[in-house]
């Protein structure tokens, strides 16, 4: 089988492991993939999904922007 996607093979052949430390959330009517640092008690995103093409010119969703708790 041939899978044709932007995603990278790791995003979608997930371990049980690394799944948990991702969560999905709406934020500002985008949905970004946040994964968790447990060290520094906070989220980096890796990945936003809009339909808004403004959305991708925010630079508080860009992928590598890190939120704190």
């Amino acid at each position: 089988m041939i899978i044709y996607t932007p995603l990278l093979e790791q995003e979608i052949f997930e371990d049980e492991e690394q799944h948990e430390s991702f969560h999905w959330l709406n934020v500002n009517h985008a949905t970004v993939k946040l994964r968790r640092d447990v060290e520094n008690n906070s989220f980096e995103i890796v990945h936003m999904s809009s339909t808004n093409p403004s959305d991708y010119l925010q630079k508080h969703l860009q992928p590598g922007s890190i939120y704190y708790l």
